[in-house]
């Protein structure tokens, strides 16, 4: 047990390093990202067609459903994950049906937009921040609480490091893998944190299920990689939203009910009320326009691609709560 003690902070603190580290990687080879400038729904239809993207330039529009790509059909998953990633300046052949026809159109990948490059620098920073104060708040209050805060922080920073470009292969898809299991955990590890924070929850022993389950349909998924169909493309999106929903909203209502439960002066000594802010801010907006997006694939909502930065309230106003917490 003592050992345990000894080996989990420093377990933390390379966990932090190793993630940030993966993050610089990754925007190192972000000037090699390429932008398609189109969204598709389960069944391959294009939902949503950016302006001046290349796929507008190529001739795409919302109703056209994608047959082929580069040659290959679209629910050949095996084929489509043996090309390696497009460069700017490629050119790629697709087969889309419009109408009853099929319409042959050629789609030359461009750089990303400047706006796309700054929120991927956005995102990174929001990820460092999260990593960084998750180090921190363990640092400085050395307790249970602080633990538990500091794994979900350092784990949720890790959504938002974009990992350098790995070759297509048993690597790519084992990375692929670790990556979508810590980002289902992370999500386990902040409705464990809520829970263990004062007034304190019972523990729940069914709490990582959902996450459990997560990752082993990724694992599935990245190496079995099945063909493609409308069902099962809508059945994988639901079930991982699910999950997502699941986890955030009884992060929410965990939350709301210690708040509610807890007296005026409770909510002040114990932080509650800033963590309820950082809760709220942080959460709410991600959850509606989550919620939205799975209900109705493709949907653009005003801010669409700005909503992640509200993530950032919850490691500033969560580590305020941390601190008067100890205070008290």
């Amino acid at each position: 047990m003592n050992q345990t003690k000894r080996n989990s902070p420093m377990l933390l603190y390379i966990a932090g390093g190793v993630f940030i580290l993966w993050g610089i990687l990754g925007l190192m080879d972000s000037n090699n990202y390429v932008a398609y400038g189109y969204q598709t729904d389960d069944n391959n239809k294009i939902v949503n067609v950016e302006p001046g993207s290349p796929a507008e330039t190529a001739g795409m529009q919302n109703g056209d459903i994608i047959k082929t790509n580069g040659g290959i059909d679209v629910g050949n998953r095996k084929e489509l994950a043996k090309r390696d990633r497009p460069k700017a300046g490629e050119v790629r052949e697709y087969v889309v049906n419009r109408n009853g026809e099929d319409v042959t159109m050629e789609l030359t990948f461009t750089g990303l937009s400047e706006k796309d490059k700054s929120l991927n620098m956005v995102a990174f920073i929001i990820g460092l921040l999260f990593i960084l104060i998750g180090v921190w708040s363990y640092h400085k209050f050395k307790n249970m609480l602080s633990h538990a805060f500091g794994i979900f922080a350092i784990t949720f920073g890790f959504i938002f490091m974009n990992g350098p470009h790995i070759a297509p292969g048993f690597l790519d898809n084992l990375v692929n893998s670790v990556d979508t299991a810590i980002v289902f955990f992370s999500f386990a590890f902040l409705l464990n944190y809520l829970l263990q924070y004062p007034p304190e929850s019972k523990y729940q022993k069914w709490l990582f299920v959902p996450a459990i389950l997560a990752a082993v349909v990724a694992l599935g998924l990245n190496f079995m990689q099945p063909d493609g169909s409308g069902m099962l493309n809508m059945s994988i999106r639901i079930f991982f939203a699910l999950v997502i929903i699941f986890y955030f909203l009884g992060s929410l209502i965990t939350l709301i009910r210690k708040y509610m439960r807890s007296s005026a002066e409770e909510r002040n000594t114990k932080g509650l009320n800033m963590m309820l802010l950082g809760t709220i801010i942080g959460l709410l907006p991600i959850l509606i326009y989550f919620t939205l997006g799975t209900l109705s694939p493709g949907i653009q909502l005003p801010g669409n691609d700005y909503i992640f930065i509200t993530f950032l309230a919850i490691p500033l106003f969560f580590t305020m709560a941390l601190s008067k917490l100890s205070k008290a």
